[in-house]
């Protein structure tokens, strides 16, 4: 029985003499969902491209479910989502839909019924017959996503599952993912850390083309121990000043300009009475706030890692 559902040992990929990706040794657990984020340029659509088979590794190598990349048997056990994945604009969506399942081995009425099902999947069952060209952009991402979902595959790789969508479109999406996520493993990339942070259970941090971490996000985010403030405005560094006072505060962390943010760390012995003390402190400086998160968000730590 294979725990790693993916395993890389030394990959490294080149493109002339720079070098996008270097000795990354990772192992993806199998039931897990996890994210893979970094800044720009730090090798996260270089290695989604080198585990979906895209790319050819310079050096190292790359398992998936024990196989190749591009062994045929993989093709229909996972499954992949580019994040500029196009459909073809005169052809019914729900048409191509049915031709990428009957790729897969299902029978013209097998492959029509997994069209209606995926459709529904994304809440977009009545464009099953409208052209690519007749959709919006955040239509024609939901039809990709849905593509994703055909059969039952054993890994879905999503690359920006989320990108250009209304709030409220990904929302849903992010119920289908969660509701997919006990059946199969899931990696997902994305510059949203939000969405990382809603739906993974580990983290993959790259930088630079290398391997810099890969974690627990529940341990990242260290939900006990730190109240995470959304005020009205940017805090004066002064606002450190309100809790000295209070010895249960052990350090305070400001965001960067415009993130309007707040991270207040704290002994977590007295449990609830640490934040009524903290509660009381910004409300005796007059400072409001729109939004108290218990845990400091993702957005945070990975910025610190990165420094």
């Amino acid at each position: 029985m294979i725990d790693n559902i993916i395993e890389t040992t030394k990959l490294a990929k080149s493109f002339g003499n720079q070098w996008a990706l270097y000795d990354i040794n990772i192992q993806f657990k199998k039931g897990v969902t996890t994210g893979l984020v970094g800044p720009n340029g730090a090798g996260k659509t270089t290695l989604f491209s080198l585990l979906c088979g895209f790319l050819k590794p310079t050096k190292g190598s790359t398992t998936i479910l024990g196989l190749n990349p591009d062994d045929a048997e993989l093709r229909n056990r996972i499954s992949i989502l580019p994040q500029d994945a196009l459909l073809l604009k005169t052809i019914p969506v729900g048409k191509q839909l049915e031709m990428l399942a009957e790729l897969q081995g299902f029978s013209r009425k097998q492959a029509q019924d997994e069209s209606i099902r995926v459709l529904k999947m994304v809440n977009l069952s009545s464009s099953r017959n409208k052209n690519a060209d007749q959709l919006s952009h955040g239509m024609l991402k939901r039809i990709a996503i849905a593509q994703a979902f055909i059969g039952s595959p054993e890994l879905i790789l999503l690359d920006e599952p989320t990108a250009g969508l209304d709030p409220n479109t990904t929302d849903s999406i992010k119920s289908v993912i969660r509701s997919l996520s006990n059946k199969t493993s899931i990696i997902i990339t994305s510059h949203n850390l939000e969405v990382i942070e809603d739906l993974c259970q580990e983290v993959i941090i790259l930088k630079e083309g290398r391997l810099h971490s890969h974690e627990k996000i529940a341990d990242l985010t260290a939900r006990t121990k730190a109240l995470t403030f959304r005020l009205e405005q940017d805090p004066d560094i002064s606002i450190k000043d309100i809790f000295a006072s209070l010895p249960i505060v052990t350090d305070i962390k400001l965001g960067k300009q415009g993130q309007h943010r707040l991270v207040v760390y704290f002994n977590d012995e007295q449990g609830q009475m640490a934040e009524i003390e903290i509660l009381k402190c910004l409300a005796q400086a007059n400072i409001s706030y729109r939004e108290m998160i218990r845990g400091e968000r993702l957005q945070e730590t990975v910025a610190d890692r990165l420094e």
